[in-house]
């Protein structure tokens, strides 16, 4: 079985990989324009791998994106929820779903240049073949009213349909919609933004085939106009502020990362907002500006000096940021001090002050000794110099420190240790998207069975 040697492409640390060093560092977020323009130019002319193939082909690459985390020889299906044994191309429970449907823009992919849309594996996802049907080519939109539920499956030591997260559906093809369940909508969303950033138009830089400007609309005559069974030069898919919506109210998940890592890892290009889900606001919403919250409260450290590390609280009512900088002497102290915590060694640096936007000034304290069950008290001086602190974005600072007593000064470029937080300081570090999207966005950008028939309650 081909996908068993892909295994050894992809790194087993996965899920909590991130972007590489310097991978976003010439992104411009000062305005929606720029941004967009940026995130383009990055993204842009990836690594194509044929649609079906004797070589290593999407089949390979989705079977291992979407593979069941607790059990590498299945599979984890979009829609259903369901685990399936890998099986490859031409089995008959799932298929692969382009959730841009390849029917509004370029259903041709036998033509005389390579279709870079029809085999993005950013958009593409393994989906039971009977729920991929079921979507058709319909918009992403909430099913309102008499809708037709397509349940979703417990997995693990459950079975059975998971109450009240299911897909529905209602219509056919572009006055249709398909709602998607509340454990993947964001995924949906997220590639659908992908799509509207990465094709602009124009041809691949490297192989000069044509590509297609693709762009996001709530106008459903634009979207039908571009099914056309034709590669077109423009085409639509929506519905905007539905996805918009969805992809505040479902963040970046394991499932979603898992994806992901894998299909960058060959395409060479990632989907930013997968990475930045906070840039969806500045390109769709044009609402870029960026500020500290207490989405950051957590530990932050540089994997290349893994020997200190911070602690970050925020103090949004006070207008103030404390930090915590844990240092340690790369030799152990003098005499044998067997396991005693807080070596006379270690150095402790405090700092606390305000903070405006992205950016924070803060006046540090050293304070040395403490051995613990040591009466001898610490030593403090303070003020000892200063720190300043620059977010990039809720999993990427920069900390500027000043000493002038010791001659110290330098960057740090921090992360977090563990990214559980980056989701609440997403969703605030500008404010509640998902009540406030609504006829908000703009339409252009340039100058097992379902229980058909169920009511949706």
């Amino acid at each position: 079985m081909r996908w068993v040697g892909l295994c050894a492409v992809v790194a087993p640390g996965l899920l909590l990989a991130q972007a590489p060093p310097g991978y976003y560092e010439n992104i411009e977020t000062r305005d929606a324009p720029a941004l967009r323009e940026s995130l383009h130019e990055l993204i842009d002319d990836h690594q194509r791998y044929p649609y079906t193939s004797h070589n290593v082909d999407t089949w390979d690459i989705l079977e291992e994106a979407d593979r069941d985390p607790d059990d590498d020889v299945r599979i984890i299906t979009l829609y259903r929820n369901s685990s399936h044994a890998r099986r490859g191309g031409g089995n008959d429970e799932y298929n692969r779903e382009h959730t841009w449907p390849k029917s509004y823009g370029f259903p041709d992919n036998d033509g005389g240049n390579q279709n870079y849309p029809y085999t993005d594996l950013h958009h593409l996802f393994l989906s039971d073949i009977d729920y991929n049907s079921a979507r058709s080519n319909k918009p992403y939109e909430d099913c309102a009213g008499e809708c037709e539920e397509w349940p979703t499956e417990a997995r693990g030591p459950q079975v059975g349909p998971i109450p009240g997260r299911s897909n529905w559906t209602v219509g056919e093809f572009t006055e249709g919609r398909w709602e998607v369940w509340a454990g993947r909508r964001g995924d949906v969303a997220r590639a659908m933004f992908y799509m509207d950033v990465r094709y602009e138009g124009g041809n691949h830089g490297v192989t000069g085939d044509v590509e297609p400007d693709l762009r996001l609309t709530n106008d459903r005559a634009l979207i039908d106009g571009a099914r056309t069974n034709q590669n077109e030069s423009v085409a639509w898919m929506g519905m905007l502020d539905t996805l918009l919506a969805w992809h505040a109210e479902d963040p970046p998940d394991a499932t979603e990362r898992r994806h992901h890592e894998t299909v960058a890892a060959f395409q060479g290009n990632r989907n930013p907002f997968i990475d930045h889900p906070q840039w969806v606001n500045c390109v769709y919403l044009a609402q870029c500006e960026w500020s500290i919250n207490p989405g950051l409260n957590d530990a932050w450290f540089d994997p290349a000096t893994a020997g200190q590390g911070f602690f970050v609280t925020v103090y949004p009512q006070l207008g103030l940021l404390f930090l915590a900088h844990f240092t340690f002497d790369s030799e152990r102290p003098s005499g044998d001090p067997g396991a005693v915590v807080g070596a006379p060694g270690q150095r402790w640096i405090t700092a606390i002050g305000p903070f405006s936007g992205d950016s924070a000034e803060l006046t540090a304290t050293l304070t040395s000794g403490g051995v613990f069950d040591d009466p001898t008290p610490t030593a403090s001086q303070s003020p000892y110099g200063t720190y300043q602190v620059t977010f990039h974005d809720c999993n990427a600072a920069t900390i500027t420190y000043a000493f002038p007593e010791p001659g110290l000064s330098g960057n740090i470029d921090v992360q977090r240790v563990v990214l559980d937080n980056v989701a609440l300081c997403e969703s605030l570090a500008s404010g509640d998207t998902a009540n406030s999207v609504s006829g908000s966005a703009v339409t252009t950008r340039r100058s097992g069975p379902p229980a058909v028939g169920a009511s949706k309650g």
